[in-house]
């Protein structure tokens, strides 16, 4: 009796260290973590996942702390490790709703709309919102959620359990990730950029060759036509180039 209580404690156990780095990153994850489901759908997928990576993690056989602080620090640890992997995925996430605020900002939109899918309740031009839509489900589309899953999976070599990580990778890893999402974005965006600088120019020079008229309110209709026809040129390039920085970044993970 007294070891089946202890194997029902280690797996227990296990199923807690799991659950603390699955469930941390899928708190993040783009597509998982999306502030617009429901908690508790979010949650029961947490839990799903977690019973999921259980038997594919290596943690059989993990002894149960005597004490607290052992305990709190093996948690604290996978902690950091699913929050690493998330918050860096959403960063690399955020190149779309960047991309999108500039393209709207080129555009002339400056309408503020909820932004379901930027991570937090604020507020974003309607091509921002296109774009995190469409990256969301291009991400379940093309099976990058089970990269995701995987990318979990293989966490566990080069963060291995219970150890604490390297906060200085950590950082450095960060920054570059936060560089190549603003990178991509503006790439992403270039065209209209362009489109944008080209067009406010033949404004300019309208208006000073004829000052009486009114050259914003005739030409923004045309910019917005124009930037609407480029959006839908190049919005499947965009999501293209998006999901393999995504997908190439989640393989270092996934192995």
């Amino acid at each position: 009796m007294e070891h089946l209580q202890l194997f029902a404690a280690s797996q227990v156990y296990a199923f807690v260290l799991v659950l603390a780095r699955t469930g941390t990153a899928l708190m993040l994850l783009p597509g998982f973590g999306e502030t617009s489901i429901p908690q508790r759908i979010r949650l029961v997928i947490a839990l799903a996942v977690s019973l999921a990576v259980l038997p594919l993690a290596p943690v059989g056989g993990v002894a149960v702390p005597v004490d607290a602080g052992t305990l709190a620090g093996a948690i604290g640890a996978e902690f950091m490790a699913g929050a690493f992997l998330g918050a860096s995925s959403r960063i690399l996430f955020s190149m779309l709703h960047m991309a999108g605020q500039i393209i709207g900002q080129s555009m002339g939109l400056s309408a503020l709309v909820g932004s379901p899918g930027a991570g937090f309740d604020g507020g974003g031009a309607p091509t921002a919102n296109l774009l995190v839509m469409a990256g969301i489900v291009a991400i379940f589309v093309t099976n990058t959620h089970v990269l995701m899953i995987e990318a979990m999976i293989g966490s566990y070599r080069l963060m291995p359990l219970g150890a604490l990580p390297a906060f200085e990778d950590m950082a450095s890893e960060m920054a570059k990730i936060t560089g190549r999402s603003f990178l991509l974005a503006v790439q992403f965006s270039s065209p209209f950029l362009v489109l944008a600088f080209l067009f406010n120019l033949g404004l300019g020079l309208t208006n000073r060759m004829m000052q009486a008229m009114p050259v914003f309110f005739i030409g923004m209709p045309f910019m917005l036509a124009g930037g609407l026809v480029l959006l839908s040129m190049t919005a499947g390039s965009i999501l293209s180039a998006f999901l393999a920085p995504m997908a190439a970044w989640l393989g270092n993970f996934a192995g």
